[in-house]
């Protein structure tokens, strides 16, 4: 065999075992809405997100068959509960939307059996199957070992506060088990939009910046960069459980203000976050050939600021498609609860022995009440004279029987040792 063909096989070997199609960045992810205000969000997401099904798969998983039909073809669906519900809603019942979840473990566990890298749940807490699916598809996705991020809208003010407090509490139960959750109050809705816009599209309005923000997140681990973000630094970012998200995707020209698209960038208007409490900042940011690293440090500077305690992961890609223009993406989780520092505890402690001891040198300074007549004085005065002499004579009681005692003693000692004494 000649040595030309010998290089040439050693070549296809090599060739063979290098992963085809950059496959090393493609992460896998499925994202499944559940009940019907999951489902019409993943429908708006598969329309925007600009990726190939290869990629993210999306499930919308629902009661009400009917409203599942209406996603249309693209996406895939899976009914449950048809037993209970006869293929409709479950008329905004959360305990029969959880029972139903529980019923279907199976069919559940079927929508994560296929191994991707990242599960994404989303659904509307305004009471139903979402409200009640929620904590048992989390759970079971923690059985399971899966990494997860979970998405999740809360009712509006006027929905009332028993209905708040439902979807509340399905957050808290799904947080004990999903990596990391990021929530949508309705409410904030006001703040993005002005006055006279329709309902839907406020609503559509909401789905488009959740969608630019799941796209400059994806465009961070797909695309290749100065500075590389992975699928591990991803996962780095919101391993653990109970903990808030933050995500944000912000783009504008060069050369505007810098400080303000910052700003922007860290204060999503939809999202409840506080950054103070974040442990972990993942950002990346995307430009032309004439991107810089001042741009860089003004952003990591000012996360830093934001989230002193954090550990930051940043990236640096050059891309074609954005020229004179900036993108950036932050992905941030932290803990849900604040701790308290040790000094403010003993400073409570120091408070509260201080007035312990105020109360009792009061009482010891309290004089005591003088009688108001002469005929209580005089009372006061007979009652001290005869406990003075009760004491006296008790006291001349014992001394007369320790006299005696002693006699007692004296004659019981013998003779002999009686006259030495």
């Amino acid at each position: 065999m000649s040595l030309k063909k010998i290089e040439k096989i050693k070549k296809e070997k090599i060739k063979e075992r290098l992963p085809k199609d950059n496959s090393t960045k493609r992460i896998k992810i499925k994202i499944v809405g559940i009940g019907g205000g999951g489902g019409n969000i993943i429908k708006e997401l598969s329309r925007k997100l600009d990726f190939s099904s290869n990629k993210i798969d999306f499930v919308a998983v629902n009661t009400d068959i009917q409203a599942l039909e209406a996603l249309g073809k693209d996406l895939k669906k899976v009914s449950f509960g048809e037993g209970e519900t006869r293929g409709l809603g479950t008329g905004r019942d959360i305990a029969l939307g959880r029972m139903i979840a529980e019923a279907e473990e199976k069919k559940i566990k079927s929508i994560f059996s296929d191994a991707k890298d990242l599960y994404i749940l989303v659904a509307s807490l305004g009471g139903g199957t979402g409200t009640g699916s929620i904590p048992v598809f989390s759970k079971i996705a923690k059985e399971l070992n899966l990494t997860t991020l979970g998405i999740f809208t809360l009712p509006f003010n006027f929905e009332g506060k028993e209905k708040i407090k439902d979807s509340q509490k399905a957050i808290e139960e799904a947080k004990a088990n999903l990596n990391a959750v990021l929530t949508i109050p309705n409410e904030k809705i006001f703040k993005i939009v002005e006055d006279d816009v329709p309902f839907n599209s406020a609503l559509d309005i909401v789905n488009l910046q959740l969608a630019k923000s799941l796209q400059g997140l994806l465009n961070t681990v797909y695309s290749s960069g100065l500075i590389n973000i992975d699928w591990a630094d991803i996962k780095t970012t919101i391993e653990g459980v109970d903990q808030n998200a933050y995500l944000n995707t912000v783009q504008a020209k060069i050369g505007g203000d810098l400080n303000a698209f910052t700003m922007e960038l860290l204060n999503n208007k939809l999202v409840d976050y506080d950054f103070s409490r974040s442990a972990n900042v993942l950002f990346n940011i995307e430009g032309g050939k004439d991107l810089s690293m001042q741009q860089l440090a003004l952003i990591s500077e000012k996360i830093h600021e934001l989230a002193p305690e954090a550990r930051i992961i940043f990236g640096l890609t050059q891309n074609s498609k954005l020229k004179n223009e900036i993108r950036a993406t932050v992905l941030a989780t932290g803990t849900s609860k604040k701790k308290e520092k040790k000094s403010e505890k003993k400073k409570k402690i120091v408070k509260v022995k201080k007035e312990k001891k105020v109360e009792i040198k009061k009482v010891k300074k309290e004089k005591p009440k003088k009688p108001d007549t002469i005929e209580e004085e005089l009372k006061e005065l007979e009652v001290e004279i005869n406990r003075r002499n009760a004491v006296e004579i008790k006291k001349a009681e014992e001394d007369a029987r320790k006299k005696e005692d002693e006699e007692d003693n004296i004659f019981e000692i013998p003779a002999f040792l009686r006259k030495k004494k």
